[in-house]
C-alpha cells in the first residue's frame, strides 16, 4: 500500500507540473507605460514598478519590468530575470496620462499609466510610412525576438497587451492587432502583413484590482467587448508592431508583455528529471 501511494504522489506532482511548467519557465518583457511626459526609461515616477514588485494578468505575472515614458526609439530592455534581452522596443504617443487609481499595488502601478491616441485615423497609405506622425499613435515596435526566445529554448511566443482609460464610456471603442513591419528600418517605413487577428475594446470601468480578458472574438466595432487585457498566442517573428485604431477618441496601451513559450522538447526532458528525482526518494 506504501508503494501505492508513493506512485500515486508521483503521478499527482507530474501532473501538477505539467500544468504549470507553461507559464511558470517562460521568461517574459515587460512594458509598463508611466505617466510621464518624458522619453525613454522613467524608473522615478510614482507609478513606476520596482525590479522586485510583480505585476500582471494571472498566469503572466512577472517581475523586472520596464518603466517607459511617453516615446522611446531603439531602447533596451530587461527580461523578468533581469537580464539584458537584447530585444530594442521603439515607441510613441502624442501624450501620457493617469488613471488616478492609486499605485499602492504592483498592479494599480502597471495599469495606472497609458499612451494614448489623438483621435485621428492612421495614416497606413502613406510612403515611407510615417511611425512618428500623430495620427498613428499609439504604436510601439519591438525588434530582435529570435536571438531571446532561442537563448530561453522557446520558438514562439505570445503578447498581452494592457489596455484601460481614465473614464467609462460605452461608447468608446478602440482597436488592437500585431502587425509585421515592411522593412528592417527601426522605426519601419513601411508596414507588412498583420500577424493576429483585430481585437476591439470598450471601456466601460476602471481598473478596480482585477483583471479581465477581452475576447479575440471580439473582432469587430459590434462585436466590441470589456475588459482590460488581450492575449495574441502563437507569435514566432523576430520583430512586430503592436498596433491601434481609435474609436471615438479611446486607444489606450497601458502596458505589454512579450511572453515566451517553451518548447514541448524543453519541459519533456524537465518532467523526465523530476520523474527521476521522485523516484530516488521513494527508493530512499
Amino acid at each position: 500500500m506504501r508503494g501505492i501511494g508513493r506512485k500515486s504522489a508521483v503521478a499527482a506532482a507530474v501532473a501538477v507540473l505539467s500544468v504549470g511548467l507553461p507559464v511558470a519557465w517562460a521568461a517574459s518583457i515587460g512594458a509598463n507605460f508611466v505617466d510621464s511626459g518624458d522619453g525613454g526609461v522613467q524608473d522615478g515616477t510614482s507609478d513606476a514598478l520596482t525590479a522586485a514588485e510583480v505585476a500582471g494578468a494571472p498566469g503572466y505575472e512577472q517581475a523586472n519590468w520596464n518603466n517607459l515614458g511617453r516615446w522611446g526609439a531603439g531602447t533596451g530592455v530587461k527580461d523578468s530575470t533581469g537580464a539584458s534581452s537584447g530585444v530594442t522596443i521603439t515607441w510613441d504617443s502624442n501624450n501620457t496620462w493617469g488613471i488616478g487609481i492609486g499605485t499602492d499595488t504592483p498592479n494599480k502601478k502597471l495599469m495606472n499609466g497609458y499612451i494614448d491616441a489623438t483621435g485621428q485615423v492612421n495614416r497606413d497609405g502613406d510612403v515611407p510610412y510615417q511611425f512618428w506622425w500623430n495620427e498613428n499613435k499609439p504604436e510601439a515596435c519591438a525588434i530582435g525576438l529570435s536571438a531571446w526566445l532561442a537563448a530561453q529554448g522557446a520558438t514562439s511566443y505570445n503578447v498581452i497587451v494592457y489596455t484601460d482609460g481614465d473614464t467609462s464610456n460605452e461608447n468608446r471603442k478602440s482597436e488592437y492587432w500585431l502587425q509585421a513591419p515592411g522593412d528592417l528600418n527601426d522605426p519601419p517605413q513601411a508596414l507588412g502583413a498583420d500577424l493576429t487577428s483585430h481585437v476591439f475594446a470598450v471601456d466601460t470601468a476602471n481598473f478596480d484590482g482585477t483583471f479581465t480578458q477581452i475576447p479575440n472574438s471580439a473582432n469587430s466595432v459590434d462585436a466590441a467587448a470589456s475588459g482590460n487585457y488581450i492575449v495574441f498566442s502563437g507569435l514566432t517573428a523576430d520583430r512586430f508592431m503592436l498596433r491601434t485604431e481609435e474609436r471615438d477618441y479611446r486607444a489606450t496601451i497601458n502596458g505589454f508583455q512579450i511572453v515566451a513559450v517553451p518548447e514541448p522538447a524543453s519541459i519533456g526532458l524537465f518532467m523526465l528529471a523530476i520523474m527521476g528525482l521522485l523516484a530516488r526518494r521513494r527508493a530512499a
